[in-house]
């Protein structure tokens, strides 16, 4: 009778009163599904605008101090060349955008601090690259050429070495970009740098 009495009342306190009861999660419920947290406001450095979380942004900010104090050539060369560093699933260099976008994957900025930062310098060149070609053949589209491809990632690969050099980066990172030919660009192997290549990247 006790147990009677006590499913009546539940019954009367959810259709009369309108009490809502805890879900629990079993087969037979609707798991709570819980909103992911919004997206970080974009931060600034220096005039470079920075999207990600908030890991993202306080690492790519330590990698631009770090390229500020140490090289601030380099510093500068970015600024004019990198208008927005965006966490992306790729890392890449989207010259031609207004402003120009490094694209960078978790795998190159997570990797070290040092790592990062040279090569935002890298990329940074790609687009100044591309800037120049675009300034001295106004109106006309600029080549795949003018700004990659194997001879330019041995280009930007120099530089990127220099850079490194200068702000301290371990030994290990030295010796690894020292090897680098250029061809670490043309992941299947058919001769050319481009948007298959690209969709291949793991960093």
């Amino acid at each position: 009778m006790k147990r009677r009495y006590l499913v009546l009342l539940w019954f009367i306190l959810v259709v009369y009163a309108g009490v809502d009861l805890p879900v629990t999660n079993t087969p037979f419920s609707t798991p709570q599904i819980f909103n992911p947290a919004p997206p970080s406001v974009p931060s600034n450095y220096d005039g470079i605008e920075i999207r990600g979380d908030a890991d993202f942004i306080t690492q790519t900010v330590a990698a631009l101090t770090l390229l500020e104090q140490k090289t601030p050539d380099a510093f500068q060369k970015i600024q004019s060349y990198v208008g927005i560093i965006e966490q992306g699933e790729h890392s890449g260099m989207w010259a031609w955008e207004v402003p120009p976008r490094y694209e960078v994957g978790d795998a190159t900025a997570f990797f070290s601090v040092t790592w990062y930062a040279s090569t935002i310098a890298h990329d940074a060149t790609h687009s100044e690259l591309y800037t120049q070609y675009e300034l001295a053949h106004p109106g006309e589209p600029v080549p795949d050429n003018a700004y990659g491809g194997v001879e330019i990632e041995r280009f930007c690969i120099g530089y990127q070495l220099e850079v490194a050099k200068r702000i301290g980066a371990p030994q290990s990172e030295i010796d690894y970009l020292s090897t680098l030919d250029g061809t670490h660009c043309d992941l299947d192997n058919d001769g050319d740098c481009d948007w298959d290549d690209y969709q291949k990247r793991d960093w």
